[in-house]
């Protein structure tokens, strides 16, 4: 049989249609999900469409006329709680910053996560058995108060591990390394010191804290350095602390091989 020019033009014309019937549910969905996204308040809220009183609808009348945006989490994890200005904070911090930790490529990252819940006099001011007056605790470094137990989400805890000591009228008070009156003559003058004086200045200034500061295998073990069950963290995760993995890969490890994949040093 042959094909006729008329039923030619009528299989174009069926082509047409199915691609148009494809195509437009596609356009108004992706025009709806744009809106969606972008415009999620256009449209709603229409009061005046509602003929209900507030006794019939109650509370949902007044949700379908309220224009306020819900409050969200943000879906990243952001760090504003890390690097906020605290009330109760070590006076490092005002030179060294929030991420102190720059040279050391190795352990840098695992050093700076550390920072946001321990202080860094829990790692390089040693205690002294001799001072008993000295422990380490939580201290909430807003209002100044101290706790051997803290909770809340992870990477958002109300406190930080803290070095403090008895105070006046017996109230622990955090332990500064460097003396304030100090660490502010020094940066009022350290744009006039030579090189050599500045190497002076720093050791001056940094002669509080120990020579040597806290490893990671010294806390990371049975009996270690930090006592985490005085700390007030639940038995499996002390467990979990004290066979920590990363800290001996840290100690015996000069080179981490990282998969290329994942790997953002460029090097």
């Amino acid at each position: 049989m042959k094909t006729t020019h008329l039923d030619q033009k009528l299989a174009k014309v069926r082509l047409r249609l199915a691609k148009i019937l494809l195509i437009v549910p596609m356009v108004v969905f992706g025009l709806w999900l744009l809106k969606l996204v972008y415009l999620p308040n256009v449209g709603s809220g229409k009061a005046g469409t509602l003929r209900s009183s507030t006794a019939d609808g109650g509370i949902f009348v007044k949700i379908l006329s309220d224009q306020q945006l819900v409050p969200r989490g943000h879906f990243h994890m952001v760090d504003e709680h890390v690097s906020a200005q605290e009330t109760y904070q070590v006076l490092c911090l005002n030179c060294h910053g929030t991420y102190p930790h720059r040279k050391e490529k190795k352990t840098r990252a695992v050093l700076n996560f550390h920072g946001g819940i321990m202080d860094c006099t829990v790692c390089h001011v040693r205690k002294d058995p001799a001072h008993q007056e000295r422990y380490l605790v939580w201290l909430n470094h807003q209002t100044g108060q101290t706790s051997t137990h803290v909770e809340g989400g992870f990477g958002k805890y109300p406190a930080k591990i803290a070095l403090v000591k008895m105070g006046a009228e017996s109230k622990p008070v955090l332990v500064q390394p460097v003396s304030e009156g100090e660490a502010k003559a020094f940066l009022k003058l350290k744009e006039q010191f030579t090189p050599d004086q500045m190497a002076r200045a720093k050791i001056k200034l940094h002669e509080g804290l120990s020579q040597k500061p806290v490893f990671c295998t010294e806390c990371h073990k049975k009996d270690g350095y930090l006592n985490f069950s005085d700390l007030g963290f639940a038995p499996n995760r002390v467990d979990n602390l004290t066979s920590n993995e990363i800290a001996r890969m840290i100690e015996n490890y000069e080179t981490f091989y990282i998969p290329k994949e994942i790997d953002f040093t460029g090097q």
